[in-house]
């Protein structure tokens, strides 16, 4: 059997993820999945503060900053260099270099585009309350941390649409696979038992959710306001 053209056209690349996400929402609907749809929906419109967000979606960091020895009258001043972390404990490193992207798929393009044509950096501002926990964790009573942000490669952004285009060829070859071609944005649920249309799901879904997934709130990421906001 020749394979569907949405098929062809993501690996491709003819189309973008959006579509693709939408194409992918229509053919779902008819299974009635809630995992399923709830995926999609979120990649779509974007997740909410509080979501238990997908691994992809959780990226580290590098965090820089401006900082001085000695007193205000006579001092050595850094600017915008790597701040060491020395020893500091590794969940509280996790929460200063993880940065979470809660947008929809429209908007993490728009970012990425924003930032190549200005040539900006991706960051997010580290707030002022861990300034004194890095300066304890390198040992160095004397250091006084003016700013920091943590700064984010482009290309970690946007192995996120990577990931999710993965996630999408897998499901329409699944459901390739089980309904026949796809290309009418149609799947014909009646010729099927309940037990094969759960396993069908059930496949899709251990492709989706196969990750480990970061729950996101009570202090596991730098700050709730969108990352967008922070393009320095």
């Amino acid at each position: 059997m020749a394979k569907s053209k949405i098929i062809l056209d993501l690996a491709n690349s003819s189309v973008d993820t959006m579509t693709a996400l939408k194409r992918a929402k229509v053919l779902l609907l008819e299974l009635g999945n809630d995992k399923l749809l709830e995926w999609v929906n979120c990649e779509i419109a974007g997740y909410p503060s509080d979501a238990e967000l997908p691994e992809y979606r959780v990226v580290q960091g590098n965090l820089m900053g401006s900082y001085f020895k000695g007193s205000m009258a006579n001092h050595m001043k850094w600017n915008n260099v790597s701040l060491p972390l020395g020893k500091m404990p590794d969940e509280i490193r996790d929460r200063i270099l993880n940065v979470s992207f809660h947008e929809g798929v429209d908007a993490l393009k728009k970012l990425l585009e924003s930032a190549d044509d200005e040539e900006r950096q991706l960051g997010a501002t580290l707030p002022a309350e861990f300034f004194p926990i890095i300066a304890k964790c390198n040992n160095d009573p004397y250091m006084n941390i003016i700013s920091a942000r943590v700064v984010i490669g482009s290309q970690f952004v946007q192995n996120i649409f990577s990931v999710i285009e993965n996630k999408l060829l897998d499901i329409f070859m699944i459901l390739e696979k089980g309904f026949g071609n796809l290309d009418s944005l149609d799947i014909d649920v009646s010729g099927k038992s309940e037990e094969e249309l759960h396993k069908i799901s059930e496949r899709m879904v251990v492709v989706i959710y196969n990750d480990n997934r970061v729950t996101v709130g009570n202090g596991n990421k730098i700050k709730d306001s969108n990352i967008a906001s922070s393009i320095k």
